[in-house]
């Protein structure tokens, strides 16, 4: 299917289009094992119209073809003329993939998105939550001729009565000069050898592998299923010369049984190509540099959601009626970016992405690079910051988040105006706070004015945020509420940022005062017994309910907060509690990854077998008592009455992106405190999965590597950098949900999971410094006796130990011995030179190592 690439490049957006979409190339050469015509589109039998518009059939030109034509005019709700195929219930078992032929012809929206929906009502019918998956959203170029491939086992198809061609019209008062039709060309049911979409095993015939490529001095792992021979090959892309000859390994597990394809002696950069059993992949690289083009890209995704702006091949500048409204006051409130594959808005995602922009600038900054995506970067993030500027009104009442999914016509005081009502929610004024206050810190030096007014700004928020913590009842927008572990920690970055940029103690103290409710609310003891784990979260310190996201994922704050305590403050007396909270969550990260080798994809969360009594049937999202039950039934049993699932607890909003990139990035911050090798590692792997190392072998980041498909984004069409809400689970089940069809919510381009992309870039691209002593462990006589060596003065802070006296100085180095205070939980030892914590080592133990 042909599909608009729009590529960035310094700041104009280029409109190209790719001759086919990777995952329909793939499909338009697969072999056809059986075909039948379903419409040859010769005659008009069985079409009818539903809708205003005008249907007509037309025999010459390209091809056979039935048009219509929307009536884009005196309708009270969108345009909708809807060109159904009916059918008399046929059985349609025997075929899963349909082709068919379309073009759309439009003027003044971006694109015309089609929503092809198959009608089944065969006497089992698909489970409520996976109803919408009948239909799928097609957007195609502009007056072309475009066939598409819709693989569908996944759907019921015993008793079809229709298929139905649905325009998506998102504009209610169009211009005279609008035109929206679309053209149907001949359909065909045919039998094929259907992509995997469901379960843990490499599909068939396929390698999964870094699509971006691997860093050097990283592992570098490939995974496969069904290859046929006991070795396999790495070869330069340019030359076929094979550079290493290696043995398949087998590996065999919870999830099944894999093969292994470990290459990580290759270390020189390149281009290579991986070859086993017949199956050769794609070329990927080895070299520093193989994130970067995932940065440029999410960065040109943000320009290409851009609200408010003249965006070459979107509308004029847009929405400008839509308004923020607030005590008899408005803003019109385009600006920043657009949130998803529809048009929403609002400070939580745009504050997120802005703070994540800055922040990786920053980095780059400091480090002494100046990558090509810098400069592009950094005005994306001063059009994020623009809109936080702009949209606020007395008080601290911002707009967290508004939905809207049309184009406006501009007109304020017609019918398609729009409003958002702005509330004092005091998680968005923290978010806006540590937005303002990174930039701030930006441009100090090359933009002082803005600098100066992004800080006033930014206390103005802070201050507004801890009335309202200090005011429970001012906590709004139950979408984006957080809760106290979320709202301490967010908090914590804020104050942190604010402190940073301004060295006042008010800051700094309200940190450290947060600080305290984050720590009570972690689980410090191990809980399960054939999987112990520790370290997760709970709702607030009186731990009553484990932390949990299904959707939108902002598990990364409490230990970004801890990290940025530990680095603004490494002499104060609480450091190594923070450094502990850090530690300890990282910990159960590495461990919990266990459950998915070899993967090592981040499972989602520890769950109670008894929580499902606690939740209402309905309260988010279409949830059900029963559901909850079964799917923690479906994870990993820890003994004791825990669970750990892979992927979330969740009903109609499907998607783990958010949640898993959250994870990532608390990992990433929590490895780079640590110095933490084993953790950068399992970022990598984290980001792999996202970009090809899974196992569907597809890239999932719109025009990053190979066999990308078409994502929900209706409204704009497909852009380079986009990442989807994510990968889902089928019903109850507990592994992987990849089905083709194209719909909301799990292939929905959202800016969330992109904001976090881009904060783990900021660790993978500025590695921590390493000390220069050793420090070693060991357990002697029931006591743990650690050991530095080096030309130094040194120091011990510790968690979860006392100390028995002060440290021994022997011909090794300096000893100190120690015992657990608890021995249910990992102990931390930070050894620290000469009164410089920049300086250190960690080394760490347990009562018993979690088994793998």
């Amino acid at each position: 299917m042909r599909v608009p690439m729009r590529l960035l490049r310094c700041g104009a957006l280029l409109i190209a289009f790719a001759a086919l979409a990777p995952a329909q190339s793939t499909a338009a050469n697969k072999t056809v094992h059986e075909a039948r015509v379903l419409d040859d589109m010769k005659t008009p039998t069985g079409w009818k119209l539903e809708g205003a518009g005008e249907m007509s059939f037309r025999a010459g030109g390209q091809r056979p073809r039935v048009r219509v034509d929307v009536t884009l005019q005196g309708r009270k709700g969108l345009p909708s003329a809807n060109g159904v195929k009916s059918l008399a219930g046929e059985d349609w078992s025997g075929y899963n993939r349909l082709s068919f032929w379309l073009r759309t012809d439009v003027t003044g929206f971006p694109v015309l998105t089609l929503i092809v929906t198959l009608r089944n009502q065969g006497k089992n019918a698909a489970s409520e939550v996976h109803l919408r998956e009948s239909g799928n959203n097609v957007t195609l170029p502009n007056g072309t001729w475009t066939q598409v491939f819709w693989e569908i086992p996944h759907l019921k198809r015993d008793h079809v009565t229709a298929l139905e061609f649905h325009p998506w019209v998102n504009k209610r008062l169009p211009a005279a000069t609008d035109v929206a039709a679309y053209e149907i060309g001949p359909i065909e049911l045919q039998r094929v050898d259907a992509d995997q979409y469901e379960g843990w095993n490499v599909a068939p015939g396929k390698i999964a592998f870094s699509h971006t490529g691997y860093l050097p001095a990283m592992p570098k792992t490939a995974l496969a299923s069904g290859l046929s021979a006991g070795e396999f090959r790495v070869m330069r892309a340019a030359t076929g010369v094979t550079v290493l000859r290696k043995k398949v390994e087998q590996q065999s597990g919870r999830l099944g049984n894999f093969q292994v394809l470990d290459f990580s002696e290759v270390r020189e950069p390149g281009a290579y190509v991986l070859s086993s059993g017949g199956v050769t992949t794609q070329p990927f690289r080895i070299d520093g540099g193989v994130w970067d083009q995932t940065i440029a890209k999410t960065v040109n995704f943000f320009h290409g959601e851009r609200c408010g702006m003249p965006v070459p091949g979107m509308p004029d500048v847009c929405h400008r009626d839509w308004q923020a409204v607030h005590d008899g006051q408005k803003i019109v409130m385009n600006g920043g970016w657009h949130d998803a594959g529809d048009l929403s808005q609002g400070l939580v995602n745009t504050g997120e992405a802005t703070h994540a922009m800055f922040a990786l600038a920053a980095d780059a900054r400091a480090s002494g690079r100046n990558p090509a995506w810098l400069a592009p970067l950094v005005d994306e993030a001063r059009w994020g910051l623009a809109w936080i500027h702009k949209v606020r009104f007395p008080g601290g009442f911002r707009v967290g988040f508004a939905s809207l999914n049309i184009w406006t016509n501009g007109i304020i005081g017609d019918e398609d105006d729009r409003t958002a009502t702005a509330l004092n929610n005091p998680n968005v004024n923290y978010i806006a706070a540590a937005a303002g206050a990174s930039a701030a810190r930006y441009f100090a030096a090359t933009d002082p004015e803005l600098a100066k007014k992004s800080l006033a700004i930014a206390e103005e928020d802070w201050r507004y945020a801890i009335a309202g913590v200090e005011t429970p009842a001012n906590l709004s927008t139950p979408a984006y509420a957080a809760s106290e572990m979320e709202m301490a920690a967010s908090g914590i970055v804020a104050s942190v940022e604010l402190y940073q940029a301004t060295g006042r103690e008010e800051f700094a103290r309200k940190a450290w005062e947060l600080a305290r409710i984050v720590a009570a609310s972690q689980q410090t003891t191990y809980v399960g017994t054939t999987l112990p784990l520790a370290g997760f979260f709970y709702t607030g310190p009186a731990r009553k309910q484990i932390f949990h996201e299904f959707h939108r994922g902002n598990d990364q704050v409490p230990i970004v907060a801890m990290t940025m305590l530990c680095d603004a403050f490494p002499d104060h007396p609480d450091w190594m509690q923070w450094y502990a909270v850090a530690a300890r969550y990282s910990e159960y990260q590495k461990h919990a990854a266990v459950a998915t080798a070899p993967y090592a994809v981040l499972p989602a969360y520890v769950y109670r077998d008894d929580e499902w009594q606690h939740i209402a049937d309905g309260d988010r999202y279409g949830s059900s008592r029963e559901a909850f039950r079964l799917q923690v039934l479906a994870g990993t049993p820890m003994g004791g009455g825990y669970y750990l699932r892979n992927f979330p607890v969740w009903f109609t909003r499907r998607g783990n992106y958010g949640v898993l990139l959250s994870q990532t990035e608390a990992l990433s911050s929590a490895g780079r405190l640590r110095r933490d090798s084993s953790a950068a590692e399992l970022v990598q792997a984290q980001l792999q999965w996202v970009v090809g190392r899974n196992p569907f072998s597809q890239s999932t980041m719109w025009g990053v590597g190979y066999d990308f498909a078409p994502q929900y984004s209706v409204s704009v069409g497909d852009i380079a950098g986009s990442l989807p809400v994510g990968m889902m689970t089928h019903d109850n089940a507990d592994s992987p949900y990849w089905p083709a069809t194209n719909t909301y919510v799990f292939k929905e381009v959202w800016v969330h999971p992109s904001a976090r992309w881009l904060s783990i870039m900021k660790d993978v691209v500025a590695p921590p410094p390493s000390a220069d002593f050793k420090v070693t462990q060991k357990t002697v006589d029931g006591s743990i006796e650690i050991t530095a060596v080096g030309a130094h003065t040194f120091a011990l802070r510790s968690a979860n130990l006392v100390v028995e006296g002060g440290p021994r100085r022997t011909a090794a180095g300096v000893t100190w011995k120690a015992h657990l205070t608890s021995p249910d939980s990992p102990w931390f030892a930070v050894v620290i030179a000469d009164g410089n914590a920049a300086n250190r080592r960690e080394v760490m133990g347990y009562r018993a190592t979690p088994p793998a």
